[in-house]
């Protein structure tokens, strides 16, 4: 009998960690598959990140992947860009429609194990993100009809966003109770008062979301800012204005009064000078590392050996260099200082504060239902049934910390005006590209011909032809060591 009984135990320790090994792979697995990316994208290629990201993301997409892998496939000029950013777009959506913070089922697998078996649904500034970036990358091919619609998109979407997020969270807790109501250990626990107990403990590690300084709403002034520019520059004064001014009342950004300047002059024909806009994408946006606390057992049972709750934590994100300017090639002293139109961190922590209400309410519900489970196995099987629940409650105390790496820190934005002088682009002292401005802007072999510059310069990557006659925009993405750019509008093909 003794034998029998030391045989079921051995047997129940079995399927536990079997289980745990498999559960504890997938929780790994996430952050592995980040680091790699990050590796890749921040330290080596852009064409290896694109190649990885897009492998994880399917035949069948992934909203992180698609707009990991659509990201890097429009900093490359990839083909591929457009559809696998509209592929997790309509992912997203799908997702939006039914709720991002889950489903009944996702979240019934997640509160049993934990977050990161759910499918990834995505934060509302992601799903404005993959718009944005289909308006850059129809613009680079010149679709500038397909990028108004992207931008249009991602404007309404922002705008929708606040009264979107206060119903999903809501929907999202109520699913969240039903399924309490439904579980025999959960509906006999008060999961608002165990919320409450731990939240001094939450108050001191989440202190540092205040140094954020998070906008107070779910708008993001570069998406404002960057629609308001190629409005404008379409002759859509209107939208332009009303764009520039939403993006000037989160930023205060100098280059917003700078433009609004040309906008009105423009608007009236007496404004025929033209401009470069230089767009700098810099640094790597807001983080989440996974924090865990060990909670006072006496929530459930004396029985029960640990209770504990892992949970995401923002950090601050990283920049590429503090100081982006423009300096002329023939004279120093004229300098075009970029502006800061936007630092997504500052985004991003406003959607993470709003939804860390939920995030702990599923945590603490996890693990009270751990608890209880260590309980019961400790009050049939003795000492093996607890060792095993708490084996079973430690394993599974993983966070979620699944988010989008490839986004910038910042946006900067430099006008310049168009004068006859080359100028430099410089971060921090460095020069990044030497912006040569043609007078002769025809097509084809005479303006290699026609300019000695272009001849000497031809095969330099950080050498940049736009064309004096025409309004230019110029978007730079700016990494720990490498840079990519590509021109938005004009160029000496226009």
């Amino acid at each position: 009998m003794r034998i029998a009984k030391f045989s079921f135990y051995l047997c129940l320790e079995g399927i536990l960690l079997a289980i745990l090994i498999l559960f504890v792979f997938t929780a790994c697995s996430h952050k592995n598959t980040l680091d790699t990316f990050n590796k890749y994208y921040y330290e080596e290629d852009t064409h290896k990140a694109y190649k990885y990201a897009k492998s994880q993301a399917g035949d069948s997409g992934d909203v992180l992947w698609n707009l990991q892998a659509g990201i890097s496939a429009f900093e490359i000029q990839n083909e591929d860009a457009h559809n696998i950013l509209e592929q997790g777009e309509n992912l997203f959506s799908k997702y939006e429609s039914q709720g991002l913070l889950g489903g009944f089922f996702d979240n019934t697998g997640a509160v049993l194990i934990n977050e990161n078996v759910k499918t990834y649904r995505g934060n509302i500034y992601e799903g404005v993100m993959f718009n944005y970036y289909k308006a850059l990358n129809a613009m680079a091919k010149g679709d500038y009809a397909l990028a108004r619609v992207e931008f249009n998109r991602a404007n309404d979407r922002q705008r929708r966003a606040k009264d979107y997020f206060r119903k999903d969270i809501q929907k999202a807790l109520d699913e969240q109770k039903q399924q309490n109501a439904q579980d025999a250990n959960l509906k006999n626990i008060d999961v608002s008062s165990s919320s409450k107990s731990i939240s001094p403990i939450l108050h001191q590690n989440y202190s540092n979301l205040k140094n954020f300084n998070a906008y107070t709403g779910f708008i993001n002034p570069s998406v404002s800012y960057v629609s308001a520019l190629f409005f404008m520059l379409e002759n859509d004064y209107s939208k332009a204005m009303d764009l520039y001014k939403e993006s000037y009342g989160i930023n205060n950004a100098s280059v917003i009064v700078s433009d609004l300047e040309v906008l009105e002059k423009r608007k009236y024909g007496y404004n025929q000078s033209k401009y470069t806009w230089v767009i700098i994408e810099e640094g790597q946006s807001a983080q989440k590392v996974e924090i865990s606390l060990d909670l006072p057992a006496y929530l459930v049972s004396h029985n029960v050996l640990h209770v504990g709750i892992s949970l995401p934590e923002l950090t601050m994100g990283r920049l590429s260099a503090k100081d982006y300017r423009a300096v002329s090639a023939n004279n120093p002293s004229i300098i075009y200082q970029a502006s800061e139109v936007s630092d997504l961190d500052r985004v991003i922590a406003n959607e993470f504060e709003k939804q860390l209400p939920f995030i702990v309410t599923r945590a603490v519900s996890s693990a009270v239902l751990k608890s209880v489970t260590q309980s019961v196995l400790s009050d049939n099987f003795g000492i093996y049934g607890a060792l095993a629940g708490m084996l079973y409650s430690i394993s599974t105390n993983s966070a979620d910390i699944r988010i989008s790496t490839a986004l910038p820190k910042r946006t900067m934005v430099m006008q310049i005006a168009h004068k006859q002088e080359d100028v430099i682009i410089e971060s921090d002292g460095k020069q990044l590209y030497h912006l040569h401005f043609l007078k002769d802007c025809n097509k084809g072999e005479n303006v290699e011909k026609s300019d000695k510059k272009i001849k000497d310069k031809k095969n330099s990557k950080y050498f940049i032809v736009l064309c004096q006659k025409n309004d230019n925009i110029l978007h730079l993405r700016i990494k720990n060591n490498s840079s990519n750019y590509q021109i938005l509008k004009g160029g000496i093909s226009e």
